[in-house]
């Protein structure tokens, strides 16, 4: 009969230094287990960033199944009935309830552990977050517009108990008439996280334009461009979206898009960029849909449109392949061991 392995033993037997390559390519399902071993384990898995970044590095995409629910002419994205993601960060999803537009919570779907966090303000309208993945400092901002109140707070995990306020530079934009400006949202990219872009157009009759307010969420920090003239669109009608993980504007017409790339935000700097669309008949009427989203980069653009997702290939000229949802969709995470302050074991993970 072959004895088991002493785990305490082993570890004695074997350098540090092999045993941290070893657990750095197990499941996190493993790893939550084996935490337990002695207190060097707890240590390096639970606190050691560098070993949690390597551990990250190895893992695979984590499955998570979300259902679509298409209500009043709104998409909603549902998990276990009762809150929505909307955004992810780190191996972290940020959530929202679907009963109480003040509630969120951050969740790491791997680890099954949850942090509520304090009611956001009333009238919230964008809620995203960012983590120093060098520090795992976490904040998360919002942006709140109600009648005339218009504003900015954000919540460092751990360290503030409350919401507290962030100063835009020019609080004047903000609003319009004395209603809330910002008409657009359009979170990070993957390989931008922590940087987001709130869109306002504005101006009167027929002298409208497009400025652009980047915000750095660890910084806390904003910066402003304005696109710039001559690049003629209809702002209402055009397409904001990543072009190689900056933010872009554009407008599709006669088979071309005609973009606007925000390549330096902290320096202004912009580029115009034109490429060849061409599309089957039936397919070019997603573009008028305000539910239309759009990413891409230099092979091809992604469109995603309620039920369906179509990729097409810049190179070829041609729409590579057309999915359809059939009433719930998976999201692909890259899983971490990063577990906030505060953070408690709950059963609210949808993993499969």
């Amino acid at each position: 009969m072959m004895r088991r392995a002493d785990p305490v033993k082993a570890s004695k037997q074997l350098p540090f230094d092999i045993i941290t390559e070893i657990l750095s390519w197990l499941p996190i399902d493993s790893l939550v287990r084996f935490k337990l071993v002695c207190k060097n384990w707890y240590f390096f898995i639970v606190h050691d960033r560098k070993f949690i970044a390597k551990h990250k590095e190895r893992t695979c995409l984590l499955r998570l199944r979300y259902v679509y629910k298409h209500e009043a002419n709104k998409l909603t994205v549902i998990l276990d009935k009762s809150f929505g993601m909307e955004a992810f960060c780190a191996g972290l999803v940020l959530e929202k309830s679907l009963t109480n537009s003040q509630v969120f919570r951050i969740r790491n779907p791997a680890t099954h552990q949850v942090l509520y966090l304090p009611n956001a303000h009333e009238g919230t309208r964008n809620v995203d977050f960012a983590l120093n993945p060098s520090t795992h400092e976490c904040k998360v901002v919002c942006f709140y517009g109600k009648d005339s109140e218009v504003g900015f707070e954000v919540l460092t995990i751990g360290k503030d108990e409350q919401w507290r306020p962030m100063k835009h530079p020019n609080t004047d934009l903000l609003k319009h008439r004395g209603k809330p400006a910002l008409q657009f949202y359009r979170g990070s990219s993957f390989k931008c996280e922590g940087l987001g872009h709130f869109l306002q157009v504005t101006g009167d009759g027929q002298d409208w334009n497009l400025k652009i307010h980047s915000l750095d969420i660890l910084s806390e920090c904003f910066i402003t461009n304005t696109v710039p003239r001559g690049f003629y669109v209809n702002w209402w009608d055009s397409l904001v979206f990543h072009w190689n993980d900056c933010v872009a504007v554009a407008d599709i017409a006669e088979e071309k898009l005609t973009m606007l790339v925000l390549e330096d935000y902290k320096q202004h700097k912009w580029s115009k960029k034109t490429v060849r669309v061409t599309f089957l008949e039936d397919h070019m009427t997603l573009l008028k849909d305000p539910f239309f989203v759009i990413n891409a980069d230099s092979d091809g653009l992604n469109f995603r449109f309620k039920d369906r997702f179509i990729r097409y290939d810049l190179k070829r000229e041609i729409i590579e392949k057309v999915n359809i949802r059939q009433g719930s969709n998976f999201w692909f995470v890259k899983p971490s061991l990063i577990a906030l302050k505060g953070m408690k074991t709950g059963k609210v993970a949808c993993c499969i």
